[in-house]
């Protein structure tokens, strides 16, 4: 259900290769995530990561705004917008349509796989290649 946020990070990464290396591409967007280049991420780190979209600064993320953004990031592209619009609804877990604070708490605690207040690169990547997995699957 939350693992969609994973996807929500690096599917527009996902768009710009034809057969991606999801490893490589959950390493990517980890990094971005991990602010202070520690190895690991917390919660503030992937709070701060998912608000970046926040356009109207009300510390929460539309799908307007999530969808703006991917798209001047990644230009337009049918088959990642569809992905990504799926990976929105998951990661919408209250269904309020929006991605706030309870729904990154949410992400964040699932990928916190060993439950340590803080998501290694190995956990991040795990969690990511589950997500892509159940994304591209619906």
């Amino acid at each position: 259900m939350l693992t969609f946020t994973a996807l929500l990070i690096c599917l527009p990464a996902l768009a710009l290769c034809q057969a991606p290396d999801i490893d490589k591409v959950a390493g990517e967007v980890f990094a971005k995530a991990d602010s202070n280049s520690d190895g690991n991420v917390v919660k503030t780190e992937m709070e701060n990561y998912f608000l970046s979209f926040d356009r109207n600064n009300d510390s929460r993320i539309s799908r307007h705004e999530y969808t703006e953004r991917i798209t001047e990031q990644y230009g337009h592209d049918p088959q990642l917008n569809h992905i990504l619009h799926n990976l929105y609804d998951q990661l919408d877990i209250n269904s309020d349509n929006h991605v706030d604070k309870v729904d990154i708490d949410g992400l964040f605690a699932v990928a916190d796989a060993d439950k340590n207040n803080q998501v290694a690169k190995a956990e991040f990547t795990t969690f990511f290649s589950k997500a892509v997995q159940t994304a591209t699957a619906g």
